[in-house]
């Protein structure tokens, strides 16, 4: 009986690794944050912020997160590991999961963004401070977008300007030629 928890616990500790290792793998972007007595409710503030950005945000033993990151090759990230970390895997949008973070640690004292992982390389908490500052690729496609419209805009007016004259020309013509016609008769 005994031994058939054992195997039990050892199959739920393999399948537990296994999804970790999954989640992590197939993660864009993976951002460790340390806190230190964080109370219940400021880590469910934390967490719903999270959730709205990101794909997943968990606490992992650190021993496994170690695992899985040598296996992935980026033992790099490791020292981000040290005390009470959470781990937020990001879906898309690195900018957004860093704004947020950082939105977070200006309240709280006791939270500090270590570091991340970005499209298979390790960065530092420095960085995540940096990207926060980017705008989303949202804002960089509207921004672009508005670029590329400016000139085509200011092109039309113009060929309509150009356009409007020659009409105004035209009928000025038009209009001292109607004058002459009767006095030539």
């Amino acid at each position: 009986m005994v031994e058939t928890a054992k195997r039990q616990i050892s199959l739920g500790k393999k399948l537990i690794f296994e999804e970790l290792e999954k989640e992590f793998s197939g993660s864009l972007n993976t951002f460790f944050s340390r806190f230190d007595r964080l109370s219940v409710q400021d880590m469910n503030e934390l967490r719903r912020s999270l959730e709205k950005v990101s794909r997943r945000t968990l606490l992992v033993k650190h021993a496994l997160a170690k695992k899985i990151l040598e296996r992935a090759k980026l033992s790099e990230a490791i020292p981000f590991l040290e005390g009470s970390v959470l781990v937020t895997l990001g879906a898309t949008e690195p900018q957004l999961v860093s704004k947020t973070l950082a939105d977070f640690v200006k309240g709280h004292e006791n939270v500090e963004l270590r570091g991340m992982i970005l499209e298979g390389k390790v960065y530092g908490g420095s960085v995540v401070k940096e990207m926060a500052k980017l705008p989303s690729r949202k804002d960089l496609l509207t921004l672009l977008a508005i670029r590329m419209k400016s000139p085509i805009t200011r092109m039309v007016m113009t060929l309509n300007e150009l356009i409007q004259s020659l009409a105004r020309v035209l009928n000025e013509i038009q209009k001292k030629r109607a004058q002459e016609a009767p006095q030539q008769a």
